[in-house]
């Protein structure tokens, strides 16, 4: 089993409430891609913007944003990641997915709610967070406001690769850096932070900033305060080595 893979990141400003715009910005943007990239990662509601009134989404677009991206995920042979309004079962869900040529693969729902901003009043908080695995690799999907509870990852088991598909704003993007490299060094797996750029309807401004840390707590990857796209390669192998050196991960469940 392979245990190297190429990731992909989209950093970009979604448009607000214009989802077919949105799509084909990514589409464009899957262009600049290597052949060999498995997986993409995109921002939180990168179909909508961060919409705090789902009542006013149409239910639709979510189809459509699924078929849209399965087609390009056949296209270019890859999966993509990332978080829209989710729409299930009468509740609205923040919802990552994960979505490869067949529909959606994966699906985690955002445990936690940013109540400072009112998305408690109109979303369903998620109770589950599970790993999946995709290759030789275990991955943890989550959410922007998920970073600030490190507990969430522990409740999970012990993944390979953290992803956060977010909207974190510039006045504290410092945190941003800082909690992104934290939960790689206590995890000692990569990690991966995707941010959006520019405004948004609610007036808050987004810095980019899309960032992968190795499981040293390393930077890898920084894709800086525009519209970008980028690509790291993430090595099983050095992290199980790395693991082996420094067993810190063997004495968590003793705590």
């Amino acid at each position: 089993m392979d245990t190297l893979m190429k990731v992909g990141i989209l950093q970009y400003a979604p448009q607000w409430m214009q989802p077919e715009e949105n799509l084909v910005s990514i589409a464009e943007m899957c262009s600049n891609m290597s052949t060999d990239t498995e997986l993409v990662f995109l921002p939180e509601m990168f179909n909508t913007g961060y919409q705090l009134k789902p009542a006013t989404i149409p239910v639709s677009w979510q189809d459509t944003t699924i078929d849209y991206l399965a087609n390009l995920a056949d296209k270019y042979q890859i999966t993509f990641g990332g978080s829209i309004p989710y729409f299930d079962h009468y509740k609205w869900y923040n919802a990552f997915l994960l979505i490869n040529k067949n529909g959606i693969a994966f699906r985690y729902d955002k445990s936690k709610l940013f109540s400072l901003a009112g998305e408690a009043e109109y979303y369903t908080p998620g109770t589950k967070r599970e790993i999946f695995l995709y290759g030789a690799f275990k991955l943890l999907p989550l959410v922007c406001y998920d970073l600030r509870f490190a507990d969430l990852i522990y409740n999970a088991g012990i993944p390979d690769v953290i992803i956060y598909s977010s909207n974190w704003p510039v006045q504290r993007i410092h945190h941003w850096k800082i909690l992104l490299a934290a939960r790689a060094i206590e995890n000692q797996c990569y990690v991966i932070g995707i941010n959006r750029t520019g405004f948004d309807e609610n007036g808050s401004e987004y810095p980019g900033v899309s960032l992968v840390f190795d499981f040293n707590g390393s930077e890898i990857l920084n894709l800086g305060h525009n519209a970008a796209y980028g690509e790291v390669i993430l090595d099983l192998n050095a992290l199980t080595t790395f693991r082996r050196k420094l067993p810190f991960l063997k004495d968590r469940s003793c705590c």
